[in-house]
């Protein structure tokens, strides 16, 4: 009997995919009664699954409240399908480590997963874009010294079940949001946006094209000075982690967040203007 490894493990239409995971769940409906004698037990309830991906780029297949297609499958061809719906998606630039630009794709399932043989077919390869050098932007100005930025778009998919779907749990698209965080070096001489600030953001993915948030609004600044500088026991430099989410502008027509796809050609993933 063979072992199905994760050797050459792809995703149908993914590029660069470094592992996927589907968790197969059944839910249960735990009752005590007068003839249980203080003991729960149990019927078959609704069954659902849900998944997640990571591969290296920084635009998804199928953005949050989008349809995803899902064919993922090991080594020797087996593997899982299924009609899912994206509900977020985590892009990570870590400049420090100079890891190229990876992407987490958390899906659920809206439908049936099968399990057997998908045939999916990889996308071409396509070299993983490197995060040395890369900008962030803040109100049109480069913010100096950052180390870290991720980017993380959602989408609250609205479950339902009912007679038709045969107790699989179904979704449809939700409300979308966008949070961002980047962490910077800084030192007396260089200013932290404020609170409740509201500006244009950009996360670059090369030297010219860019994740264009419109209307980005500062919630949380947190100051870090390590004195002890952790198992190294090495001085640190003081950093400073800056968090916020989706605002509304009212002065900003536009309110867009852009991905940066299609050669940078860029679609948007929020538009108010349509």
């Amino acid at each position: 009997m063979a072992i199905i490894t994760g050797k050459n493990a792809i995703i149908d239409g993914a590029e660069g995919v470094g592992f996927w995971k589907v968790d197969d769940i059944a839910s249960d409906a735990a009752v005590v009664h007068s003839g249980t004698e203080g003991a729960h037990v149990r019927v078959a309830g609704n069954v659902d699954w849900r998944g997640v991906y990571q591969s290296y780029g920084h635009t998804p297949q199928a953005m949050p409240g989008e349809a995803l297609s899902f064919k993922g499958e090991g080594s020797d061809g087996k593997g899982v399908s299924g009609t899912a719906i994206v509900n977020q998606v985590d892009i990570h630039w870590d400049l420090f480590s100079a890891r190229p630009i990876y992407l987490n794709v958390h899906f659920e399932g809206n439908g049936v997963l099968a399990h057997g043989t998908p045939s999916g077919t990889a996308a071409a390869y396509a070299s993983p874009f490197p995060t040395k050098g890369l900008l962030t932007k803040w109100a049109d100005a480069t913010v100096p010294n950052v180390s870290q930025m991720i980017l993380t778009l959602v989408a609250k998919n609205a479950t339902h079940v009912d007679s038709s779907t045969a107790g699989q749990v179904n979704r449809v698209g939700g409300n979308v949001d966008v949070h961002w965080m980047y962490r910077r070096n800084f030192d007396s001489g260089t200013a932290l946006p404020a609170r409740n600030a509201i500006a244009r953001l950009r996360f670059y993915v090369n030297a010219t094209y860019f994740w264009d948030i419109q209307d980005a609004i500062v919630q949380r600044i947190t100051p870090i000075y390590d004195t002890e500088g952790g198992r190294e026991k090495r001085a640190k430099i003081v950093a400073a982690v800056v968090r916020g989410k989706l605002g509304i502008d009212p002065s900003n027509a536009a309110h867009e967040v852009i991905s940066p796809a299609n050669g940078g050609a860029g679609t948007n993933f929020i538009d108010f203007t349509d």
